[in-house]
Formats: structure tokens, sequence, C-alpha cells
């Protein structure tokens, strides 16, 4: 599963670089241009933790032409990021309405044999590109993409697609946006509901301190709960009964959220990843040992070492549903894709290469990025089935002579609140109310041009506080202030009804610090 960036503690990084062996050299990184692009108009980034690149500053682009060779020393970098952009540069955090077209890289640096590069569309896709690694015997490993054209293309073609695609003023595409930062594409509540008084079984391992396994067993209910019972190996590691709602659920498929770092999560984890790239109620059946090709099974228990590499989304699937049976977004992108499409895009095909030097006993000296060209015939190097999607819809019968069909159309009621307290990073800063199922919901939360808070929802019943979660230039805004004014804008798309957005200006606000009375 692809880990979100962290940055990492001092004292922790102090760590991990004093245990370095001493002989251990620094990893180089080569860009090759093959986008069409002048090299003067095309911008690196590099931003990340324990920033140690000779020649660059942290977060501060600097044109290609402008670095030596198109090459760079990373000698410590950690859950870092290269950018690449066209015609201006950006730096992290760079918001996805930009006008500038830009994608990037991720790779760690500390270094040892568990370090990894690779390409994501977890956000978006923007630019086709192509990582490899090489040592003394030459090329190593390879993780690529087809040309954008291809990609973008493809992408037009789903439902939502479209929708989630961001143009230029001459129509040109700068990116495709994932379902992270879109309620464009269908909500995949069909899919999960149709597995009502199906039972699944999970069989889990968290590789933590103890080394643990599982083995959880639930039925879904009409509205896609499901109540997991259980057990774990060494004993207590996690409840006995797992209970999670289905509207939670749902929603979660797409974020990946609600899935902390322990055996709870990790389980929880597995039943959102098996959604996400249609394994539940697939060729496979319902038990997930059958999800891997490599089950490993000890006294202790059994488990998916390499976690669910089946030929998935279109490939899991028997026959197409009258609903999408899999994240589409992501399915395309393991089409014509090596990077992550999804949280879970490792759980179904390799989407990382190693970065194993020579000080840590490994062959990797270069990490090569090639910029590709927008068309060609750039492909993957492994391309998977994405037809997931639903079943072409069988045609209504034409309403009888001087009849008209009648549309129903669903009120949506959004009650602001005065001031929205904050939570740590979260606020809540309404109460949505609907006339039938809401759908998909949206909020920004702007200050002049900049976004300090987002939130997405898929709302299953009609009614639901609305949650607002800081960005990262949010988090920095409230770190400085007590409280903030913001347009509030929230777009909700009930289902076959057009979207309706309500604006609201409103204080973002920290909580009051709790004082003790004396005694």
């Amino acid at each position: 599963m692809k880990i979100k960036r962290l940055a990492l503690p001092l004292l922790s990084l102090l760590a991990v670089l004093a245990v370095l062996p001493a002989s251990a050299s620094a990893l180089e990184f080569e860009i090759v241009n093959e986008s069409g692009v002048p090299s003067e108009d095309v911008y690196v980034t590099v931003d990340g933790a324990g920033f140690d690149v000779p020649g660059m500053t942290a977060d501060q682009p600097k044109k290609l032409s402008e670095i030596p060779g198109q090459k760079l020393t990373v000698n410590t970098l950690v859950s870092g990021r290269v950018y690449v952009s066209y015609g201006a540069p950006v730096q992290e955090g760079v918001g996805f309405d930009s006008p500038t077209r830009f994608d990037w890289a991720e790779l760690t640096v500390t270094p040892s044999s568990s370090d990894v590069a690779n390409l994501t569309a977890v956000d978006q896709v923007g630019i086709g590109m192509r990582l490899e690694t090489l040592g003394s015997g030459g090329h190593l490993e390879t993780v690529g993409s087809a040309n954008s054209d291809t990609i973008f293309n493809a992408l037009q073609q789903i439902p939502g697609g479209p929708q989630a695609t961001v143009r230029d003023g001459d129509g040109n595409v700068l990116r495709v946006l994932s379902p992270l930062h879109t309620t464009a594409y269908p909500g995949l509540g069909p899919y999960v509901r149709s597995l009502a008084g199906q039972t699944i079984t999970l069989r889990t391992a968290f590789f933590g301190e103890p080394f643990t396994t599982s083995r959880y067993s639930g039925t879904f209910a009409a509205d896609g709960s499901i109540a997991l019972s259980g057990s774990t190996n060494p004993p207590g590691a996690a409840p006995a009964t797992l209970e999670f709602g289905g509207a939670q659920l749902i929603e979660d498929v797409y974020t990946g959220a609600n899935t902390p770092n322990d055996l709870s999560g990790a389980i929880r984890r597995d039943v959102l990843a098996g959604f996400s790239v249609g394994l539940w109620g697939g060729r496979y059946g319902n038990d997930a040992l059958s999800f891997c090709t490599n089950p490993n099974t000890t006294a202790q228990g059994s488990w998916c070492p390499n976690g669910f590499n089946q030929p998935a989304f279109g490939d899991a699937r028997v026959a197409l549903s009258p609903f999408p049976t899999c994240e589409q977004y992501a399915a395309v992108i393991n089409r014509y894709s090596d990077a992550y499409g999804n949280p879970y895009s490792d759980a179904s095909k390799k989407v990382t290469v190693g970065l194993d030097q020579p000080g840590t006993g490994g062959e990797v000296e270069t990490l090569r990025l090639t910029i590709l060209p927008d068309s060609g015939s750039a492909q993957p190097v492994a391309a998977g089935n994405p037809n997931c999607g639903a079943a072409a819809p069988t045609p209504a019968p034409a309403p009888a002579a001087g009849g008209a069909a009648a549309a129903t159309k669903t009120r949506v009621n959004v009650r602001f609140f005065r001031r929205a307290r904050l939570d740590g990073a979260k606020a809540r800063v309404a109460r949505l109310t609907c006339s039938a199922r809401c759908g998909r919901v949206r909020l920004t939360a702007k200050r002049g041009k900049g976004v300090l808070g987002r939130g997405r929802a898929v709302v299953e019943g009609r009614r639901r506080v609305l949650v607002l979660r800081l960005t990262k230039r949010g988090r920095k805004a409230m770190a400085r202030t007590r409280r903030a004014k913001v347009k509030l804008i929230v777009r909700v798309r009930p289902p076959g009804a057009k979207a309706v957005s309500r604006r609201h200006k409103m204080v973002l606000a920290k909580r009051a610090p709790h004082r003790h009375r004396r005694g």
C-alpha cells in the first residue's frame, strides 16, 4: 500500500544517518528530457526530509538547463518528491487548479537496502514519465507509462473522466484529477451493496512488533455495513469484532481513510483494497487468501506475504455488472502506467524500483527519470485489463404518445455554521440535508487564491454534517493565527442530477485552550 508522505523526525533521521555504512556512495539522479519541451522551459523542484542534494535547495525550482549534465547527486532524501513542470516553476503543495502543467516522481534515499522510487497518479496524471535503475551490470529495473495523450484519451472514455479533466485556456489538457480531488467519478455504493448476504474472509498479517496474523469473517448487510469477527495470533492484537458502517466504508474505498497503522487498520485496508481493485465478488471468490498467487501458511497462520497480487480490475471480474465494480480511474492508470493509481496499486502489480546501492550491498548507482513526449508508442512494463465499469444499460422503453418522463429533482439544503472550530486539522462546517440521496459532496475553503481546506464525501443518506480538513497551506496559516476568514464552497452532485453549489463566508477558529479551575 502506498505510504503517505511524512516528515521524518529529526532525532530519527540522525539515528538513520548515524548507522550508515562509511562506504555508502551517493545515488546519481539523471533526468532525460524527451518531452519536446526545451530544457530551458522545463523546471525541476526537489523536496523532502533529510534534504542533502548538492546544487539544489529544498523546494526551490531550477531550470533543467541550469542543472549540469541534467544530473543530481542525492545523498539523503526521505519521502522525497522531484517535480517536473512546463513553462513555469512549481513548489511542493502546488494546487491542482494550477495553470501550470506538472507531475512528480517519489523516492527515499537514506541510503538503505529498502529504499525505493516510484511514479504516482494517486492525485492526478499530468506528464508521462519513466523511471529506470542502472548499475555496473547495466540496466536493472524499470517502471513507466504510456505517453500522456494515450492516458488522457483513455480517461475521457470513462464516466467522470471528462469532468475531472483540467484544461488551459486553449483547451489543452493540463491534468486529469483522481477521485481524491473531484466528485466527478461515480460512487462505488452499488458495488459494495451488491455483496449483501455474501460472506468474506480476511487473513491479514501485520508486520509490527510482534509480527501478528489474523483471521476474520463477516457477512455484508444490505447497506454495505459489515461486522467482522475473528482472532489474532498472538491474541489480543485487535478486537474480537470489528464493525464497519456501510456509508463510511463506501466513502473510504476511494480515499483509503480510517486505516491506522495497526492490525485493525490493516484489516480495514484489505477490505477497502478488495473493493478498489474489483476483487470482492469476483472470479477468485471471497476468501482474501485467494487474492494472491503465493499464500504463506505456517503454524502461526496464513496470509499473503506480498499483498493481493492476482491480476485485478477487469481481470478479476467474471462479467460486467450494471454498475462499476472497481475504481475506473485507477483501472485506466493500471492499464497504461506502472504508477500508483490509488493507495493500493502495489497490491496488483509492481510499481516501484529498488534503490539498493553498492554501499548497502546492492547494485543501483543511477536512477534515471525520462520525461516522455505527449504522443508516441510508450507503454508500461505491465498492463492490466481496465474493463470493470458498468455494462451498457438496457434502453428504456419510449414514453407513451402524449406522455412525458417525469424528472425528480433532489432538493439540497446546506446550513452553514456561523463559526467552524478546529479540532486538530478538522472542523465541522455545515449540515447538509437532501430530499433524496445526497450523493457526492466536495468542500473547498479559500482565502484569496489560496486553498486552506478541502473535504469530500459520498453521502448515501439524506443528511450529513460536513467536515473540512486543513491543507498544508491551511495548517501553516492557522499556526500563525487563531482565526481566519474563508469563503467556503460546497458542491453537491445527487445521483442522476446536476451539481448544486452553495457559497458562504465563515470563520475558521482554533478551540480555546482548556483552563483548569483552581480547587
